[in-house]
């Protein structure tokens, strides 16, 4: 009986399960010659807020395991790569406003749709997603 409780708890967990994938990682070689840049006024700072915001929005937006079919059209396989897409980042009064605009014609070589496919959020800074558009 007990096995079966944990067996049913279990399949009721696993929603609850985060999945990570890691990235790759190069070679020594290639990190040996890999130099950061100076880092400056010029770079861009993302906020420790923002970062949360954005990890949600884009783990909303795009789900670890959604990749790209491949008895996908041009366009659906564009538009399922997350890289295909830029993110607009807006700090408000305890909230992180993200968007998420297509490229389709830069990086898919596709003409632009008439409608936007992007996606906007507002997350604040306990993370949770106030609005998604």
């Amino acid at each position: 009986m007990k096995r079966i409780g944990l067996g049913i708890l279990m399949i009721g967990l696993s929603g609850c399960i985060h999945i990570h994938r890691k990235a790759p990682v190069a070679s020594p070689e290639i990190a040996a010659r890999t130099q950061f840049p100076e880092w400056g006024k010029d770079a861009t700072t993302v906020t420790g807020p923002q970062l949360k915001a954005l990890q949600i929005a884009m783990d909303d937006f795009r789900p670890v395991g959604k990749g790209p079919s491949n008895n996908a059209d041009a366009w659906a396989r564009c538009l399922q790569r997350i890289e295909n897409y830029d993110a607009w980042v807006k700090r408000g009064e305890g909230t992180t406003f993200i968007h998420f605009t297509p490229k389709e014609d830069e990086r898919c070589g596709l003409e632009p749709l008439p409608v936007d496919a992007g996606a906007s959020y507002a997350i604040n800074d306990e993370g949770v997603i106030l609005k998604r558009e």
